[in-house]
């Protein structure tokens, strides 16, 4: 799988070995992605490869240290010292064509109400306008 950062100073590769991926509902994801949810695949860190000048990373908590580009601020990816090993890859950061859907979704208990309620919503093809 490949990946970048919306200005493309950023890009990495990793492999196909998913290992899990996630719907985060926690309130520091909320924050941190400013998005009602987000949605991670963890993949082993000695096969993810990265390339760029213009990576930087913010400790957000004892639990989380976020990675994005310095010039556009697209997250990249997370680390976290109780998943030692893995790297946290923010799906919006990955360019190719995933062909699975998140297994499961995880802090449910922080969730929003009105989560599961959009999927009834009328779809646009594109936006309003």
């Amino acid at each position: 799988m490949k990946g970048s950062c919306n200005c493309k100073s950023i890009s990495f590769s990793a492999s196909q070995q998913i290992k899990a991926f996630v719907n985060c509902h926690c309130n520091l994801c909320r924050k941190m992605n400013g998005s009602s949810f987000s949605t991670y695949v963890v993949v082993p860190e000695n096969e993810f490869s990265i390339t760029g000048q213009s990576l930087s990373s913010f400790k957000v908590s004892e639990h989380a240290t976020k990675h994005f580009c310095t010039r556009c601020g697209t997250p990249i990816f997370n680390t976290n010292p109780k998943l030692a090993g893995l790297i946290i890859i923010h799906l919006g950061a990955i360019d190719s064509n995933l062909e699975i859907n998140p297994a499961v979704n995880i802090f449910c208990e922080s969730q929003l109400e009105w989560v599961d309620k959009i999927s009834g919503l009328k779809c646009f093809e594109q936006g309003l306008a």
